[in-house]
């Protein structure tokens, strides 16, 4: 997506999240949020390097900041898959789940606007990368 000029990453093409910017901010947003119910934060704010983020490449950074400490986050409780998470949701629910739960959430909701992504770039001509799970595992040579 680095080579999409700026007035199609920030074209609004309809939906909950309607331009690729805002689809993505939303992402790196909720895997903000989940990683910080990991660490026993219920609510947290997301930061402003991702609210504010409005080039691609600064949407990029931010992800990649996320990611890596969610990365870091997990492989230090992957041992604890049945450990509890108390969390408060964006509109005030609270919820208890095994953390293993949370982390299939955190991939379902990814795989939900990926193909929101892919349809996106669609509409705008563009050919979208695979998203099948098995094309990536053998892109990649995981077995």
């Amino acid at each position: 997506m680095k080579d999409i000029p700026d007035e199609e990453w920030t074209k609004e093409m309809g939906g909950s999240f309607p331009s690729l910017n805002l689809v993505c901010k939303h992402l790196i947003g909720a895997d903000y949020r989940w990683m910080q119910r990991w660490k026993g934060v219920s609510l947290a704010a997301i930061p402003e390097a991702v609210s504010s983020a409005g080039s691609y490449t600064q949407v990029a950074a931010a992800w990649q900041s996320v990611l890596e400490e969610m990365r870091t986050e997990f492989d230090s409780r992957k041992n604890e898959l049945d450990r509890l998470v108390s969390f408060t949701t964006a509109k005030g629910a609270p919820h208890t789940l095994p953390l293993w739960q949370t982390v299939y959430q955190v991939v379902n909701h990814g795989t939900y606007h990926r193909g929101q992504i892919t349809n996106m770039l669609r509409m705008l001509g563009r050919q979208p990368v695979g998203t099948d799970m098995f094309t990536f595992f053998v892109e990649k040579g995981i077995r």
